[in-house]
């Protein structure tokens, strides 16, 4: 049964109040995070308001993000990046950010870019990072919303 059209309006929302379209890839192994540079650019401010919550400060606390909330940032003792979730210390994850945010301050509609190694050697699924035009809708790049309910 297909979701209702209020559903599929609803997700095409929340994709577009997070600024960017997120999905996991097997073939490479990846984050595939598709946005507009100011859209991308709330992914490093996701990272940032996570890190500078003192409720986040535990072992295992975490959060989800998105319309499918399949996006995970998640408190634990080493940075990695898995099919399941963004994890490290608070300031790991404040590095991560850092990393991004120089990548997106050099990038230009139509690059792409990954952060992977960088942020640790135990990354298996890195972040691909691709930039749209000003203006691209995220809620476009979800197989799961038809072009019928735009």
């Amino acid at each position: 049964m297909s979701p209702s059209d209020a559903t599929n309006q609803a997700t095409r929302e929340e994709w577009q109040n997070l600024g960017f379209f997120y999905e996991t890839k097997t073939d490479p192994p990846c984050w595939h995070i598709v946005g507009s540079i100011d859209g991308l650019s709330n992914f490093p401010l996701i990272l940032d308001l996570y890190s500078r919550d003192s409720r986040n400060r535990a072992l295992s606390e975490h959060a989800h993000y998105g319309p499918y909330m399949y996006l995970k940032v998640e408190t634990a003792e080493s940075p990695e990046i898995d099919n399941r979730s963004i994890r490290g210390s608070l300031d790991d994850l404040l590095r991560l950010r850092d990393l991004i945010t120089a990548q997106l301050q050099q990038a230009q509609h139509g690059d792409s870019f990954i952060v992977g190694r960088e942020y640790s050697h135990l990354v298996t699924y890195p972040l691909h990072f691709e930039v749209r035009e000003d203006g691209f809708d995220p809620a476009s790049a979800d197989p799961n919303l038809s072009e019928l309910d735009a």
